[in-house]
């Protein structure tokens, strides 16, 4: 018995030992990993020029990446920069897409990576990745709501408009709390494209709510409408209209995203691509509102209403229509309105399918929505407004495009009624009946 107690101990000893050993060389080879402990630099070129990263490893995994430098578009690269917390993630580049808009800096921050040393030996080739691709566009990332608030606002009125920097067509408006001039509750700032702009596209098109942050937003990384709302929230939330002036400023910073000095202004946020406009436009045009907010006030008055449009089911379609109205409070006269229906911000929250491509957009600001009453949105709105400020009654508009079957098409063409006149009145219906409670209007005759 003795001899085989001891036999069992041996035995038990070496099996001890064997694991001892195996579990010692699977803890070396998960030590030594996929790369080589420490920090290395690795660069590879990108559309401009070189990009070099700062890449730290310990274990073998990937722990920490920093971009040393580079000489991409400043805005291109921040984009494209976000790959770097999935690189980390994965701990090593395969697998991962490009950014849409930003593939060759993309394809530089993946191929200096690939290059990083590796704990084997060994170097694969590299092989350059496109954009995922979704099933409709680009794989786009960028948030922002064109959403207008829901119910009423009215207030004192200010507006200023000027062309600046190589004809764009800038705009501001602002409301404030009906006697109290300091409280502002409406900051709205736009921007038309100049007349020779450089594509017949966007040649005196809106900004805000058209396609242009689309295209704007795929080639720089952010869209042109995000500063303007960032802007307006400070404007509001602050009730800040005048911003000093940057005692350090740097123009040749003008494309550095990270470096404070390249903005003209203190206190102002803005993302590449629109900075010119907030500098250039929005700032001083919210500067002269602010003198004559101190100075001689408003005569004009403001009314807004927005309400989401339901279908029969009391379902929301996806779209709000939204009535601005401007009157003289010494005449009593409309001297500005504005009518448009705003498309979700959400492509899932439209419900009508041909419709969805218009998400974030409006339909008087499209470009490329197409009115089933046959003629053009802004046409039949720019209609409206003409016939406001002549004196025409709210709710009388027959003369106006689209607000009956007409023409022939063989011929010269015809119209059919558009269902926007009917959100329309509406909308005026509610407004009407605000302003002459407020003394604000004049009798507008029914049908």
């Amino acid at each position: 018995m003795k001899s085989l107690k001891t036999f069992n101990k041996s035995l038990i000893s070496g099996a001890v030992l064997l694991a001892t050993m195996t579990l010692a060389g699977c803890s070396s080879t998960m030590e030594q990993g996929k790369y080589v402990d420490g920090t290395h630099d690795v660069s590879a070129k990108g559309k401009k020029g070189l990009i070099t990263l700062t890449v730290e490893v310990k274990n073998g995994h990937i722990i920490d990446i920093k971009t040393k430098s580079h000489k991409e578009t400043e805005s291109l690269y921040l984009n494209a920069e976000r790959l770097l917390s999935q690189i980390v993630a994965k701990n090593g580049h395969e697998g991962i897409d490009a950014v849409s808009g930003a593939t060759y800096s993309s394809n530089g921050i993946l191929q200096a990576i690939n290059s990083l040393p590796r704990a084997d030996g060994s170097q694969p080739e590299y092989v350059a990745v496109g954009a995922k691709q979704d099933s409709a566009d680009d794989n786009f990332k960028l948030e922002w709501s064109i959403q207008p608030d829901l119910g009423l606002i009215k207030g004192d009125y200010y507006y200023e408009e000027a062309r600046f920097r190589q004809g764009h067509m800038g705009s501001v408006a602002i409301v404030t709390e009906l006697n109290n001039a300091n409280n502002v509750i409406f900051a709205e700032f736009n921007e038309s494209g100049r007349p020779n702009y450089y594509t017949r596209l966007y040649q005196n098109v809106p900004k805000r709510m058209s396609e242009y942050n689309f295209s704007m937003g795929k080639k720089k990384g952010t869209a042109w409408v995000q500063s303007a709302l960032t802007m307006e929230k400070l404007m509001v939330e602050q009730d800040k209209l005048t911003f000093e002036l940057n005692p350090d400023f740097n123009p040749k910073l003008a494309n550095k995203l990270k470096e404070p000095n390249r903005l003209k202004y203190l206190g102002i946020d803005v993302v590449a691509g629109s900075s010119n406009s907030i500098q250039q436009s929005m700032v001083p045009l919210t500067a002269k509102i602010h003198a004559k907010i101190n100075a001689e006030g408003s005569k004009q008055r403001f009314y807004q209403q927005a309400e989401k449009l339901m279908d029969a089911k009391g379902n929301w379609t996806g779209v709000t229509a939204m009535l601005r109205i401007v009157v003289d409070t010494d005449t009593k006269q409309i001297v500005k309105a504005h009518y448009d229906e705003i498309f979700a911000d959400d492509k899932a929250q439209i419900k009508d399918a041909s419709q969805k491509k218009f998400y974030r957009q409006s339909k008087y600001e499209s470009i490329n929505y197409v009115e089933p009453a046959r003629i053009g949105f802004n046409v039949m709105i720019d209609g409206l407004n003409s016939h406001l400020q002549q004196g025409g009654s709210l709710f009388i508009i027959d003369d106006l495009p689209a607000t009956g079957d007409t023409g022939s098409y063989a011929a010269t063409g015809f119209t059919k009624r558009s269902n926007s006149w009917d959100n329309y009145l509406k909308l005026a219906d509610v407004l009407y009946k605000e302003m002459r409670q407020d003394g604000m209007i004049l009798e507008h005759k029914k049908q």
